[in-house]
């Protein structure tokens, strides 16, 4: 979730009527398949979907005969054509059955989603509690409502301080804390005697059980001790009708009155509540599948732990939380995407995950594709012998970054900005042209480099723009302008943070760059390197293979032995005009086979992946 503390009425002048809090208030939820699809250029039905926690196999035949029928029938009392019951009657009826209470003490909504916002609605809250990391809608949800939302973090493995929630509790005199159980995404299981503890204190305890079913505990056996407990639940999950949006509240008949009255009178159509009330009708069918899920998931948490860069967190749900170690996380998300595998990286929404990945539990089919991608991945990504060789390079005092291409993918900025700058100029160049002019050497500046290749390409009939001409179109769509986000915008993470802060603990690093140092800088702080490097060598200290800004960064580091990771025959040139170890790194989306014989014969030592796992085998 991201809240802007400003509109920018410079772009639109209407959005001076918009609150100022939600002026740029994004919540990211997981794309559509079909969207998906198509931008992958992979079938929807090929596609592995295991980034939403849903229940992909088909629902039973009487549950779409029960929906159809519903969707027909005046007798049925509703129909396409007649608004659903408000009162939610019969549903309410089923699900109080189901729960063994009684149906005063049921609300329906359209998701649980629905049943977050009402509950935020109705209560007198200033401010709400929860967990991170945890499921980033509550956030969303107070920033909506207005309602401040305290976070009290998690313990390391992941359950809920529970002291140090109730402190919270009091010393802000908060009404609502809002606690999933099983957590998402961590799937931490919320025991029902911490739920007492909380209970006990001045303030509604929300207990958020979209997936209960895969824990087979839950807290609603606590409702008739506790008249301040509400329990959450949907049939998203265990039931397989996320499309539909069916969920529901139990608690105190007063709250649930409440509820019933300020949601939306229509919140549950039709069709959603004649597939909920079928589900529940047919339960016992669908838990069938619901154990299939589970088994997948035990089969899937057993073979990642083979990998070197995925450790699994225990779970009580149909996902699992992976630490990914040595790697990007993001990196390996795309990767898995590209290839057709949806996993989930939330980055900072809902809490600190950059270094994380949540699979969901899939059919025996999604688990397989699933297992032969990561496969892939490690093959393609960690080179056995080249971390042998990495690991005899001893004694070594520092290591040199370059940073595009290592560092930062670049592949959607620098390199767009020259084709595109080129294209500008009346000069459609292509990648392979981009990639020989880089491979050939003296192309570390992509100023100079843009300005030759829109030069070769129109000849020298006059028409060729100067290189000032070329460096204002370049830095007009890299930078970006008022109101429109520059190139730079779409750069990523290469390694993982946590691999370049254990090698910072253990050698001085800095970074030598053909950027300005304007845009070295503005890369460190935006991915938050800034404290790992001592030192930044950058185009105005020299252009490799010139080893000036080597040399500048060995003086400052008052170093004679380095490793220089760099991903062109100039930074493999200047490590050895430099006198220092060359370390070639294969770029992303190039051919490994390619760069590695192309940096090895410009002085590289040895060549590492994309994304550089193989950093692992650095000797202490």
């Amino acid at each position: 979730v991201t809240v802007a503390a400003d509109i920018m009425a410079d772009v639109s002048p209407v959005l001076k009527y918009i609150r100022k809090d939600l002026a740029s208030l994004i919540y990211h939820p997981v794309r559509p398949l079909d969207v998906i699809s198509e931008e992958i250029g992979i079938k929807a039905d090929e596609i592995a979907k295991l980034d939403a926690n849903e229940n992909l196999h088909p629902v039973p035949v009487e549950m779409m005969k029960a929906v159809t029928d519903a969707l027909q029938s005046f007798s049925s009392g509703c129909s396409a054509q007649i608004y659903p019951d408000p009162t939610q009657t019969h549903f309410r009826a089923a699900i109080a059955k189901l729960h063994g209470i009684t149906p005063d003490m049921v609300v329906a909504g359209s998701g649980s989603d629905d049943i977050l916002d009402i509950i935020m609605r109705i209560l007198d809250a200033e401010n709400c509690i929860i967990c991170p990391p945890t499921f980033g809608m509550y956030k969303f949800l107070g920033a909506i409502t207005k309602i401040k939302i305290i976070e009290v973090p998690r313990k390391p493995d992941f359950h809920v301080d529970i002291p140090e929630v109730v402190k919270a509790i009091r010393a802000n005199n908060c009404k609502l804390v809002m606690l999933p159980s099983p957590n998402n995404p961590t799937g931490t299981l919320l025991p029902n005697d911490d739920i007492k503890i909380l209970c006990a204190e001045d303030c509604i305890v929300c207990v958020d059980e979209a997936y209960a079913d895969f824990a087979g505990c839950s807290a609603d056996e606590l409702l008739s001790q506790f008249p301040n407990l509400i329990v959450c639940r949907t049939f998203s999950k265990w039931a397989g009708l996320a499309g539909l949006r069916a969920g529901y509240a139990l608690g105190h008949p007063h709250i649930i009155e409440r509820m019933l009255a300020c949601k939306q009178p229509y919140n549950v159509n039709v069709a959603a509540e004649a597939m909920a009330r079928s589900a529940i009708e047919h339960r016992e069918k669908i838990l069938v599948t619901v154990r299939s899920l589970s088994a997948e998931l035990v089969k899937t948490i057993e073979f990642v732990k083979g990998y070197r860069f995925l450790q699994p967190h225990p779970t009580h749900s149909n996902f699992v939380l992976c630490d990914v170690v040595g790697v990007d996380a993001k990196g390996l998300s795309t990767f898995l995407r590209k290839n057709g595998v949806l996993v989930r990286y939330f980055g900072t929404q809902g809490g600190q995950l950059q270094n994380n990945i949540r699979i969901s539990a899939g059919r025996p089919s999604d688990t397989e594709k699933l297992f032969a991608v990561l496969n892939k991945y490690e093959a393609e990504r960690f080179n056995v012998e080249a971390a042998a060789t990495l690991a005899t390079h001893k004694g070594v005092d520092c290591l040199l970054w370059d940073m595009d291409g290592v560092l930062l993918d670049v592949s959607q900025s620098y390199r767009t900005a020259i084709l595109d700058t080129a294209k500008h100029f009346g000069a459609p160049i292509t990648h392979e042209v981009i990639n020989k002019a880089k491979a050939a050497g003296g192309a570390n500046n992509d100023w100079k480099l843009t300005h030759s290749l829109v030069h070769a390409h129109k000849g020298s009939d006059g028409s060729s723009p100067s290189l000032q001409e070329v460096t204002d179109a370049f830095e007009l769509l890299y930078q970006g302008e008022k109101g429109r986000p520059g190139l730079k915008s779409l750069e990523t993470l290469l390694p993982s943070m946590q691999l370049l802060e254990k090698l910072a603990a253990k050698y001085p690093m800095a970074v030598v760059t053909g950027r300005p140092k304007s845009d070295c800088d503005f890369a460190l702080q935006t991915f938050g390197l800034t404290h790992l490097f001592k030192v930044c060598a950058c185009m105005e200290d020299g252009i490799k293979p010139d080893p000036a800004p080597l040399n500048k960064a060995l003086a400052a580091m008052k170093s004679k032995t380095a490793l220089m990771f760099g991903d062109t025959v100039d930074d493999c040139r200047a490590a050895v005009a430099a006198g220092v170890i060359g370390v070639g790194v294969v770029a992303p989306g190039h051919s490994t086979e390619a760069d590695t014989a192309v940096l090895m014969a410009s002085g590289a030592s040895v060549v590492l992946s994309e994304g550089m796992a193989e950093l692992c085998a650095l000797p202490d």
